[in-house]
């Protein structure tokens, strides 16, 4: 996350404080269920959570004495490794509460913080949330209880998400290399080679839509920010910089947005790719249809697609992201979570212990990794281990898309995350719905976007630098 984000304590404040308001009177539906990817690897949308099955994850049956810790999760399987942890650490007892999906926990423990009551010890934070609270200094600097020794064992772009130069402000967790995951027999069937560039993309959309005027080459949800978000960021169009202060960089027009925008919209234009909401029943129905060939998919992708497709089972493989020029290798991050220790918490060693088990131990990514939560690993003595690389599914066949993903979370670039992306989440789903409705298009919804970003921020305090 680059340079310290302190110092700016009334622009936070402000910041922080108008997007718990705006977010407060949005439906959890709007941003839970599209834009998590816990939800999707758990086949649900929403959201679920292991919070409240099991006594061991209660916090029932823990050892008398030992040091409670409150624990804010949504995330499928995290119950688990709760109950693991409080078995091997009878000295601390973890409880784990669901407080809500993504922007639900967000808005409830901004609340909680600004009402200096009723805050969690640990929380899980997504990546591209932790600056907003982190300008508002709301979070433990873990790095006075050791937590900053795990490095070595976090993939970089895991951990360049949750460090400011030797400061430590949440374990990394998982994360969401993007990759191309495409119907083989679908490709084949219609001539079509696998593309490496994004130019050879829009070819293959011609070639595949000529050849069956019902199918496109895949769907692509204008309204879910966080695959858009992620998009862009391996296109080289990442629309945010902020190294930490007061000036923020907003750029939703320059050149290289500007080209992302019309090159999607030319192929919604031409009907070659579909624009359904992620994760829905129409999404699932057109992968397993023929109507979708392929899935620009995170790592976790996999496991909750092949909960929703059965008539194509098998026939799915997993190619590196097409690129921009030809012989890069970049990928996008869509998704990934780290567990924070709350500022306030009267236990913050025991819990600094508690996160450091659960993002860096081969005994937490043991559950995490398994079919219930399968979360993808930022840990890489698992990324990088024959046993994850090597691993099959049912929906891919007899190869290995782990192998794809894994090569794809090494040629990841950090995201610079603004603190304003509760606002901007909550912003786009509106701004963004005409493209899907087909009322604009995506390069004038860019521009609409840029032109609410640089009010709000600027009416935070921030000075905005951009088109």
């Amino acid at each position: 996350m680059g340079k310290s984000r302190g110092g700016t304590g009334t622009v936070g404040r402000r910041a922080i404080g108008l997007a718990a308001a705006v977010l407060a009177v949005v439906p959890l539906a709007a941003c839970g269920g599209s834009t998590s990817p816990a939800a999707a690897r758990g086949g649900s949308s929403g959201g679920t959570s292991g919070g409240s099955s099991g006594a061991a994850a209660s916090g029932a049956g823990c050892a008398a004495g030992a040091t409670p810790l409150t624990f804010w999760s949504w995330t499928t399987g995290y119950d688990l490794a709760v109950a693991e942890f409080n078995k091997t650490h009878p000295d601390v007892c973890v409880q784990l509460e669901n407080a809500g999906a993504t922007t639900a926990e967000y808005v409830k423990l901004n609340d909680a913080l600004k009402a200096h009551t009723g805050a969690p010890d640990v929380a899980t934070i997504e990546y591209f949330e932790l600056p907003s609270f982190e300008i508002t200094h709301s979070l433990v600097d873990l790095s006075q209880y050791g937590v900053g020794s795990s490095q070595k064992d976090i993939a970089p772009v895991a951990w360049s998400q949750v460090s400011q130069g030797s400061a430590v402000y949440a374990m990394p967790v998982d994360l969401g290399p993007l990759a191309l995951y495409y119907n083989e027999k679908q490709f084949t069937g219609a001539g079509v080679s696998v593309p490496t560039t994004w130019a050879q993309f829009a070819d293959a959309a011609d070639k595949l839509h000529a050849a069956d005027p019902k199918a496109a080459i895949t769907n692509f949800d204008p309204v879910d920010i966080q695959p858009v978000l992620a998009l862009m960021q391996q296109y080289n169009a990442f629309p945010f910089t902020y190294s930490g202060g007061d000036t923020l960089g907003v750029n939703f027009t320059g050149p290289a947005q500007t080209a992302f925008a019309n090159y999607w919209q030319g192929l919604i234009d031409k009907h070659e790719v579909t624009t359904a909401a992620d994760f829905s029943p129409a999404q699932w129905s057109n992968l397993d249809s023929g109507a979708n060939a392929a899935r620009l998919s995170p790592a976790w992708g996999p496991v909750g697609m092949q909960l929703s497709i059965k008539q194509t089972v098998g026939d799915w493989r997993a190619a590196p992201l097409p690129q921009l020029q030809a012989g890069q290798s970049m990928s996008g991050n869509w998704g990934g979570s780290s567990l924070a220790v709350i500022a306030g918490s009267k236990h913050a060693k025991a819990a600094a212990e508690f996160v450091q088990w659960f993002g860096g131990s081969a005994d937490a990514w043991k559950i995490l990794s398994g079919p219930v939560a399968g979360a993808f690993p930022g840990y890489l003595p698992l990324l990088n281990s024959p046993a994850l690389q090597d691993a099959t599914l049912p929906i891919s066949g007899t190869s290995k898309p782990n192998a794809v993903f894994a090569t794809a979370a090494q040629n990841m670039t950090a995201a610079q995350w603004p603190p304003i992306m509760t606002a901007a989440a909550t912003q786009w789903t509106s701004t963004f719905a005409g493209v899907t409705k087909g009322s604009e298009t995506l390069p004038q919804a860019f521009q609409t976007f840029q032109q609410q970003m640089v009010k709000y921020a600027k009416d935070q305090g921030f000075k905005v630098t951009g088109s």
